[in-house]
């Protein structure tokens, strides 16, 4: 039995799950103003961009046994380093970003990829 089928479809459930609670928490942010809205989604993108080309990095390996372990520790470098990339994108092109919203948000959603894996592996 191939195992890829429903490991996609982990892969894919944490990635919208996070794209999911990015969007409840924006929304939650928006109570205050609409640019802690705007930085909550800067956030949330900081971290559902990066889990979603891991993602597909990740599913596209998955038949090639001798590249899969080598895709999964690239594929994490360069979340890594996509991750730094817009963190310093938002700091340089947004400069009135409510950092606190955006940290708060990106943190949640971080979690929501390392718990969602957990589950997944249930």
């Amino acid at each position: 039995m191939n195992a890829a089928p429903s490991r996609n479809a982990a892969l894919l459930r944490v990635v919208a799950w996070q794209a999911g609670i990015t969007l409840l928490l924006a929304l939650a942010w928006a109570a205050k103003d609409a640019n802690s809205a705007a930085s909550a989604l800067a956030g949330g993108a900081i971290c559902v961009l990066p889990s979603g080309l891991f993602a597909l990095r990740l599913m596209r390996a998955q038949y090639r046994q001798d590249g899969y372990v080598f895709a999964f520790f690239a594929g994490e470098a360069i979340k890594i380093l996509l991750s730094i990339a817009l963190f310093i994108g938002v700091a340089v092109f947004y400069r009135g970003a409510d950092w606190l919203a955006l940290l708060v948000t990106y943190i949640v959603v971080l979690q929501v990829y390392v718990f969602g894996l957990l589950m997944a592996s249930r």
